[in-house]
């Protein structure tokens, strides 16, 4: 039996869900420094963050693992992400959670941004068919094949447009501003700005765009200020905490960082809100929804800005449920609920 599987695989954090369980971790992976890891914690880890997958005869650590324990970790921020093989590492990974078996079949639904849609095929051939991974648990190690039966690749924000649109078992909710009026999504992530438009239902691609700017470059500015004011150097990836906390520690003690993160989140705020109103006849539209990790960062200077927009419920994760509502919408067409018929999480 096939499960339906929702996953962003995105330049900050990859977002997984089978539209009950969900796993967000971060998209940064390292090679494996050595045959182990010596485990002396205090207390159990959680499981999300000690994610060691082995494919190819390749050992990786991903996410927080790679964060503390990978050698030369990194989080791609090239337009293909072919280097490292970090997609598909990230990709195989979030399916590895929704594994148990040693075959494990899948029916997912991703995305890519707008601006990337002309590389869906160069995804669907890397992706689709039977995987033989490896992955460690409990200090376990454990084979497993995991198969991709079925693979759709969409533009990136429309998971959001479904998370909306489309309750768990893929059918329409009334509404008629979502089934009738124009909608525009504004998904704002680590690497890029997604613009997309959705008119009475049908995406538009031509009101659709990628814009080259995201998260990524407030984090710019919030190292180097941290390199100049406090004298810590630290890769953007390892920013992810502080800049949610406003918090860094330095000789034991933890220094607020706010005014340094707020100044950088404005100036990113400005600039997506002028790419927005340079591409979009704003008035046009019925509803603007802001999304992904960056909107719901971004909120506070862009909600006051466009009188249509609101912050969607659950920004971070909307793409990924959205797309698993999809997937139920496009092969379930009874209405069951795989997640809830048939299958629970590993």
């Amino acid at each position: 039996m096939q499960r339906a599987i929702g996953i962003d695989v995105g330049y900050g954090f990859v977002k997984v869900t089978d539209g009950q369980a969900r796993h967000t971790f971060p998209s940064v992976v390292g090679a494996a420094a050595g045959p182990g890891v010596i485990r002396t914690r205090l207390r159990p880890a959680e499981p999300l963050h000690e994610l060691v997958i082995e494919i190819e005869g390749q050992t990786h650590y991903v996410g927080a693992m790679a964060i503390q324990e990978g050698a030369l970790a990194f989080r791609s921020l090239s337009t293909g992400r072919t280097e490292g093989n970090d997609f598909k590492v990230l990709f195989l990974t979030g399916l590895s959670l929704f594994s148990d078996k040693p075959l494990n079949s899948f029916a997912v639904v991703t995305g890519l941004p707008p601006g990337r849609m002309h590389t869906e095929k160069e995804v669907s051939a890397m992706m689709e068919g039977e995987h033989h991974v490896a992955v460690y648990r409990d200090g376990q190690r454990r084979e497993m094949a995991i198969r991709v039966d079925r693979l759709v690749v969409v533009p990136q924000p429309l998971g959001t447009f479904w998370a909306h649109a489309l309750d768990g078992r893929g059918q329409p909710r009334e509404d008629p501003t979502l089934l009738e009026g124009r909608v525009g999504i504004i998904d704002v992530g680590f690497r890029t700005v997604d613009l997309a438009t959705v008119a009475a239902g049908e995406y538009v691609a031509r009101a659709s765009r990628t814009i080259p700017v995201g998260l990524a470059h407030a984090y710019d500015l919030i190292a180097a200020r941290l390199g100049q004011e406090i004298g810590l150097e630290r890769e953007t990836y390892a920013l992810d905490e502080s800049v949610i906390s406003g918090e860094v520690r330095v000789n034991g003690k933890r220094i607020d960082i706010s005014a340094i993160r707020d100044e950088a989140l404005r100036h990113l705020a400005t600039k997506v809100l002028v790419e927005i109103q340079s591409f979009w006849q704003v008035p046009e539209f019925d509803l603007l929804l802001l999304t992904g990790g960056g909107g719901k960062l971004l909120a506070p200077y862009l909600l006051g800005q466009l009188s249509q927009l609101q912050l969607m419920e659950g920004p971070v994760t909307a793409n990924s449920r959205g797309y698993v509502n999809w997937a139920n919408r496009l092969w379930n067409p009874q209405g069951q609920n795989w997640a809830e018929e048939h299958m629970r999480p590993a």
